[in-house]
């Protein structure tokens, strides 16, 4: 039977279910208000009886009659003519306290004496009750009452009795008013059903509700298919609807049911099952931190393409109000996770990288090679010897190393440019490990990298190339994220003398001499038209260290 059932059309299930519960509200209601009728005609019918018989019990010539010892004619005439004014009342009869009768309705159907042993009760003086017997005529309900003379001494009794027939024909005349009431309400039930029916097809602008389900399933299984995080927000920031790619992104996995129930494909789902996404109903901003739903719903104007970090995963979010007029605005938030994405491009950009590493690398080789050669040809073979000694320093897992690190391959090549340079001098250049710089992330143009990278190892090797200190190295580090840019700068040279640190970045103004002075004060200049800062910790005889940091202000602070 469920199985016809559920072969049913969707607007055919719902007019039968319409129709059931029409139809069990209608027999609980009729049941009901058939029992109530039924049993308060009886209640009507027992309060007849009694006040009849009681009536009858205090007739003057019933009395009598009863005193006398002998049927009274007059007092027959009364009984009878009463009989004939109640319909309702099938039987009146007197008897004495022998069972002897003195009178009844149908004398000439019954016999002289009650044998029924009812009275019992009533003869030793017992309230006036209502029983059911057993006579002639079937059975009855019967009203008991006795009689007393004057000196109230009880001198027989009287029953007042109706046929259960009786009773059954009354209670027979009210079905075919049920059994009406019943058919309009079962008519009215179908009209009902039907226009709730119709209804229900207008709301849907005219589409049948087997056509919107198979609507909602195709678009919830396209919604689903979908690379990019779907995740619909209310005015509270609750989730009305999350697709599968947002729950996997942020984690948000289903456990598997233990039991999983069979789907028939019959049954209207096409054999799917669609189970609730975990996220409806919970609040977005538990999952996602970085939303900015309740400020988009605001403003009222679409986010795009917002870059942020949820769970070291690099993501590009929109945030779109829809619906803004209405009671029940929602925002619509499209989330791509770019971090499988920007990991290729990172391969990519580092292998492209490192050819060109090779390349100014293989130059640079030569040249070394030319520059050995000609010291062997003319004879300077110690100069020869620390030429190449120097040129160890370059070693090519350092030329590897920078190029993991800086991704961009203008600045890398200056980089290593310098590195090979400052070798040629007997110092040691390197890269920070630590260090990261992907295009993408540069807040600048490359072309003011390369200005303030190039100045600031160019001072650094000309400090320690002027001097003669122990330890001849200098370590850059640069670290570009997302709305923060890091450029340190640190060596071992002699320090910057405290008469100048408060002028140092004016132009003309060096350590190094006159006719000096340019390259910090083309490295303040770009500096300040890009909103950085640039801060200098020195020490006489140490070192010198210079850190330049470039911001954006929608941004957090900087970490290295």
């Amino acid at each position: 039977m469920m199985q016809k059932f559920r072969k049913l059309s969707l607007e055919s299930q719902l007019f039968f279910s319409f129709m059931a519960v029409s139809v069990c509200l209608l027999l609980l209601s009729l049941s009901i208000t058939l029992s109530s009728t039924i049993t308060r005609q009886r209640q009507e019918i027992d309060k007849n009886i009694s006040a009849l018989a009681a009536y009858v019990a205090s007739m003057d010539s019933v009395v009598s009659m009863l005193e006398n010892g002998y049927p009274d004619g007059s007092a027959n005439e009364a009984l009878d003519s009463l009989s004939e004014n109640f319909p309702d009342l099938n039987v009146i009869a007197i008897y004495n306290t022998t069972g002897l009768r003195f009178y009844h309705t149908n004398r000439k159907e019954t016999g002289e004496t009650f044998v029924g042993g009812e009275e019992e009760a009533i003869l030793k003086g017992s309230q006036p009750y209502i029983t059911i017997g057993y006579g002639t005529n079937g059975s009855q309900r019967r009203a008991f009452h006795s009689i007393r003379n004057s000196d109230g001494a009880i001198i027989g009794f009287v029953i007042a009795s109706v046929f259960n027939t009786y009773i059954s024909e009354q209670v027979h005349e009210v079905f075919p008013t049920y059994l009406l009431a019943a058919m309009i309400m079962l008519l009215v039930s179908i009209l009902l059903s039907h226009g709730l029916v119709s209804l229900l097809r207008d709301s849907l602008m005219g589409h049948h509700p087997t056509e919107l389900l198979d609507l909602y399933l195709r678009q919830d299984t396209v919604l689903n298919a979908l690379e990019e995080g779907l995740v619909a927000t209310d005015s509270t920031g609750s989730v009305v609807y999350a697709n599968q790619a947002a729950e996997s992104l942020f984690h948000v996995l289903p456990e598997p049911p233990e039991d999983p129930p069979s789907v028939s494909p019959d049954d209207g789902t096409s054999g799917q099952e669609q189970t609730k996404p975990l996220m409806e109903g919970r609040t977005f901003r538990d999952f996602f931190p970085e939303s900015q739903a309740d400020r988009v719903l605001a403003s009222g104007t679409p986010s795009y393409h917002r870059a942020c970090t949820c769970e070291n995963r690099r993501l590009l979010v929109s945030e779109i109000p829809v619906d803004t007029q209405t009671e029940h605005p929602v925002i619509l938030t499209i989330i791509n996770d770019q971090t499988e994405m920007e990991t290729v491009m990172d391969e990519l950009t580092g292998a492209k990288a490192m050819l060109d590493t090779l390349r100014a690398f293989n130059h640079e080789f030569l040249n070394k090679l030319h520059v050995i050669l000609g010291y062997l040809q003319t004879g300077q073979t110690e100069e020869a010897i620390n030429f190449i000694i120097n040129s160890n320093l370059v070693s090519s897992q350092s030329i590897r190393q920078t190029a993991d690190c800086l991704r961009v391959s203008k600045i890398c090549a200056l980089v290593i440019g310098k590195m090979m340079h400052a070798a040629e001098l007997g110092i040691l250049l390197t890269v920070s490990p630590d260090s990261r710089c992907l295009e993408k992330d540069l807040l600048l143009p490359v072309e003011n990298y390369i200005t303030i990278v190039g100045n600031l190892l160019e001072n650094a090797i000309e400090e320690l190339s002027a001097g003669s200190p122990e330890i001849r190295e200098i370590t850059l580090g640069i670290y570009c994220d997302p709305g923060c840019n890091i450029i340190t700068c640190e060596d071992t040279g002699r320090g910057i003398r405290p008469d100048l640190i408060d002028r140092i970045y004016e132009k003309g103004v060096s350590s190094k001499g006159t006719n000096r002075g340019t390259g910090l004060f083309l490295i303040k200049q770009l500096v300040d038209s890009g909103n950085g800062e640039i801060s200098i910790e020195t020490e006489p005889g140490e070192g010198t260290c210079f850190t330049i940091t470039f911001t954006e202000r929608k941004h957090t602070p900087c970490t290295m």
